[in-house]
């Protein structure tokens, strides 16, 4: 995600849907990108 420096998966995808549609918590979807990989260049 060019925001946060992270490479985004299909479950990065799937945690934003989650969130937009109100079954995760802002900081369920703050932890899952924590968690993410860095970005390689």
């Amino acid at each position: 995600m060019s925001i946060t420096g992270k490479s985004p998966t299909k479950r990065t995808y799937e945690m934003i849907s989650f969130y937009l549609t109100g079954w995760a918590t802002r900081e369920e979807l703050e932890e899952h990108i924590k968690k993410l990989p860095d970005k390689v260049a």
